[in-house]
């Protein structure tokens, strides 16, 4: 079930992603057709800037739900709930004192490069509104994020194309319409990003809200801090990443305006944008897996964690492979269509075509990065990242020695030679990184909720317990809770089609059982806390008589969650304490 919920979650991400890209095609496209070449070197030099506001972003944002689903996993919403408003106040409060200082900043750095005057005033207008809203944008984006873990994909899919798709009319209105030129670009940017993330944070007043902000967390600075920290931590390999890819980008754009001017910059712009299409949906898949694969990573799923991964390596690998055939076929239509200079029409296009070795390998090594802090590898996949932004690094100032193209072989080569990388280092691991199994477990399997499903499964668990040496008590005992509470869940869905995961661990004081399904919210709990055993029914009687204090029930990413354990030494008591965890 877990890569049918990864491909469930990605799906809507890559829709939205999508229209990013689209909307990052219309910004060039009408930057070069309304404004002229300028623009898009305009662009172009003001990449590295508006990077910095996504390397903040990975330094705070980027762990937020990863921590968050890891205490989830571990039961304690109230610091899930505090993590979230820790994470909100530091974006706000350090954003702002960064993006001010590189406003500060950002024109003497520009001369430093550039000797055009004018191209460096179009640079500092397209940034300045887009650097001043960033930090409150951030904010709604780790809320965003922090929502995930409800699993409103569909709901946060829609801000993405809302707000693209606005942005997209806003462009044409603003620069070609109203000619406002490149301050149009960066306030059609603006505008259509506040109207979306109105949708996304509607989820704050949704029934189905699970996450919620604690900024109390402030009153307690040492816990804050530890979270920060910690969030810190996590986010560090993308921190890196971005940091290292700002210095790449640097590199690339301070060698190709030294051979090329601004029509090799026109040429850059053009390819990025195809790239960062590539990448965007990508992107989508990464931010699924990361999640799925860091919730049954918690709760000890290690083949949830490889199912995850490995769906979605094949979907990004899918994703890329369509959009080479589609560059490398179109490649001379696309260099036209951004108005890419008439005499190196064909020197962008065969950059564009070189580029189809950079899109399935950067995909690929970038959905590896995401997946391994999510699975407690944030060394390796530190290490991973120094490797291809060094190799990147090295190859473009080689290749700057060559031509414009050279540049762009080099990083092809470098993408190329950090994906096979990262495929050794997979491959040697055999396991993804991940423990090969769990030695305690049981069984593990995925079944659809049907009435005949539901008794298999009793059969199957009471035959695995005997052949694990377990009573025939046991044994009869934990197979006939697990077809009650199957068919209660079943009960619940009856209209609709439902699937669960079952896991069955060996434990000293009995067996440990999770079930995890993908029906309607329910908690089948919250009526049995002040239950009296004497008035129960058989479903109440049977979870309370014959299982131990630890039952949970909780509701993450769209699945219900609810894990018990059987034990022999409460078989034949009539009366003991119970104690529920209920999060409904």
């Amino acid at each position: 079930m877990i890569a049918g919920r990864t491909a469930k979650m990605a799906s809507p991400y890559i829709g939205a992603t999508l229209c990013v890209a689209l909307a990052t095609v219309f910004d060039s496209l009408i930057a070069g057709n309304s404004i002229g070449s300028d623009a898009l070197a305009a662009i172009a030099a003001a990449a590295p800037f508006i990077m910095i506001t996504q390397i903040m972003h990975c330094i705070f944002g980027y762990g937020i739900d990863k921590l968050m689903i890891k205490s989830i996993g571990k039961g304690n919403r109230k610091e899930a709930n505090r993590i979230f408003g820790a994470v909100i106040i530091t974006v706000l409060v350090v954003l702002y004192i960064v993006f001010i200082l590189v406003l500060l900043v950002e024109r003497p750095i520009l001369e430093i490069f550039i000797d055009d005057s004018n191209l460096i005033e179009m640079v500092v207008q397209y940034t300045t509104p887009i650097l001043l809203t960033g930090p409150v944008f951030e904010m709604f984006l780790c809320m965003e994020r922090a929502f995930r873990i409800d699993g409103r994909s569909k709901l946060f899919a829609a801000r993405g194309i809302v707000t693209n798709i606005l942005n997209i009319l806003l462009d044409i209105l603003l620069v070609s319409i109203l000619k406002f030129d490149i301050l149009g670009l960066a306030a059609a940017t603006v505008i259509s990003t506040l109207i979306g993330y109105t949708i996304s944070l509607s989820h704050f007043f949704s029934k189905k809200r699970t996450v919620f902000v604690d900024i109390s967390v402030i009153l307690a600075p040492k816990e804050m801090f530890a979270y920060i920290k910690e969030d810190i931590r996590i986010g560090s390999s993308a921190t890196l990443d971005e940091v290292l890819e700002d210095v790449l980008l640097s590199v690339q754009t301070g060698a190709i305006s030294a051979i090329g001017g601004a029509d090799g910059l026109a040429i850059w712009s053009v390819f990025k944008t195809v790239r960062d299409i590539a990448m965007s949906l990508s992107n989508g898949v990464s931010a699924s897996v990361s999640v799925y694969s860091g919730l049954s990573f918690a709760q000890k799923d290690y083949n949830g964690v490889r199912y995850s991964v490995k769906f979605g390596t094949i979907e990004v690998l899918a994703i890329s492979l369509v959009v080479d055939i589609i560059v490398f076929f179109l490649a001379d239509y696309i260099a036209f269509a951004f108005n890419a200079p008439s005499s190196l029409i064909a020197l962008c296009a065969l950059c564009l075509r070189i580029g189809c070795i950079v899109y399935p390998a950067i995909s690929f090594v970038n959905l590896i990065v995401d997946y391994l802090p999510a699975v407690n590898k944030i060394r390796l996949s530190n290490r991973i990242i120094i490797i291809q932004k060094l190799i990147a690094i090295a190859t473009v100032i080689i290749g700057a020695f060559m031509a414009l193209s050279g540049i762009i072989i080099g990083y092809a080569i470098a993408t190329a030679i950090a994906a096979i990388i990262t495929t050794v280092l997979i491959v040697r691991d055999k396991y993804w990184f991940v423990p090969k199994d769990d030695p305690r477990k049981i069984l593990e399997y995925s079944i659809s909720l049907t009435t005949d499903q539901i008794v298999n499964m009793k059969s199957d668990v009471e035959r695995k317990l005997l052949d694990y040496s377990y009573s025939m008590d046991l044994s009869s005992k934990a197979s006939l809770v697990m077809e009650e509470t199957m068919g209660y869940i079943l009960q619940y869905n009856l209209d609709k089609k439902t699937s669960s995961d079952i896991m069955m661990k060996q434990r000293e004081d009995g067996v440990y059982i999770m079930i995890i399904d993908d029906g309607v919210a329910y908690n089948p709990l919250s009526s049995l806390v002040n239950a009296d055993i004497s008035e129960a029914g058989s479903f109440e009687a049977k979870i309370i008589m014959g299982l131990t204090s630890e039952v949970t029930y909780d509701r993450v990413l769209e699945l219900n969650h609810l894990s018990f354990c059987v034990s022999p030494s409460l078989g034949n008591r009539r009366e003991h304490k119970q104690l529920v965890t209920a999060n409904e």
